[in-house]
């Protein structure tokens, strides 16, 4: 996997997973509306008939979709709403599909009681294959989209050329800024050990960013070496560690890298060399620092 396309994995995962309710149909529909182009119809309310429990058909697949992301809801409300979705399905749509799809934003897995309704619903109906989609399904979905799909909804990403021309000033505003926030005193730096993105599951998008960032993270040691203020890199240690251990009881691994992104770079995305320094910062932390957990030792 490239520079460019891990950016772009990256970004689309933290979607995904960020997304619930209708933002989570937006996201459904454009990524399915780029991918399959006029082969795939979104299907709007209407008035007192709603959309039919119809959140989607991919006409040459005959496959309908329906789009599951709740907020919040209770074991039997999830139960009841799957079940008015599909019997309304093949009562309005069963001459139209072949395929009915369960498409999902629980990136961990599926209850067990949606499972076990998924699979009575398969056995009751074997004339209907029954699929459930989510991150995995859709991430190969994503990976068909092209550059000009990708750009003008995500914007442009860096690329190895943008990694490779990187300098010092590229990298100044960014530690200048972490520089200046405050975090707790006297915290240790150690070295990060060999592993650690097995250690912490990393995705493949995830861990191509920080991969690709290493080849330039030298740059900032020497960064911190030359600069006026000679405390300035402990300061930014200091930050990171803080921020870091803050994110950790909120977030998952793969869910605090881009966490880190905004906080380092800010909550606009920049240009594709800000991008770079970006990813660049954080690979220094994560191979100098105490940001993301060390693997555990192994006993001989």
């Amino acid at each position: 996997m490239n520079l460019t396309q891990a950016y772009y994995e990256s970004r689309f995962e933290n979607l995904f997973r960020a997304s619930k309710g209708n933002e989570f149909q937006s996201l459904f529909e454009r990524l399915m509306g780029l991918a399959y182009k006029a082969d795939f119809m979104a299907c709007r309310p209407w008035g007192n008939q709603g959309d039919r429990k119809n959140d989607g058909f991919l006409r040459s697949e005959r496959r309908l979709f329906q789009v599951y992301a709740p907020n919040e809801m209770t074991a039997k409300d999830a139960t009841a709403k799957i079940t008015e979705d599909f019997e309304g399905a093949k009562l309005h749509w069963g001459k139209h599909f072949d395929k009915w799809v369960f498409a999902h934003n629980a990136t961990d897995g599926l209850p067990p009681h949606v499972q076990e309704l998924l699979l009575n619903f398969d056995k009751k109906h074997p004339e209907i294959a029954l699929e459930s989609w989510g991150l995995e399904e859709f991430r190969q979905i994503f990976r068909k989209l092209s550059s000009e799909d990708l750009i003008p909804w995500l914007g442009a990403a860096p690329t190895n050329e943008t990694k490779t021309n990187l300098g010092f000033h590229d990298l100044q505003m960014v530690l200048e800024t972490l520089g200046q926030r405050a975090a707790p005193a006297n915290v240790d730096v150690r070295d990060v050990p060999t592993g650690k993105i097995e250690a912490n599951a990393l995705s493949e998008s995830v861990a191509t960013l920080i991969k690709s960032g290493m080849v330039k993270a030298p740059l900032v040691e020497s960064f911190f070496a030359q600069w006026h203020d000679e405390t300035l890199g402990e300061r930014v240690a200091e930050s990171f560690r803080a921020e870091y251990q803050r994110l950790r009881g909120q977030f998952s691994p793969n869910q605090i890298f881009p966490a880190l992104q905004t906080w380092v770079g800010g909550s606009e995305l920049g240009s594709p060399e800000h991008q770079v320094a970006v990813v660049t910062v954080i690979a220094y932390y994560f191979e100098r620092c105490d940001i993301y957990e060390a693997p555990r030792a192994v006993n001989s």
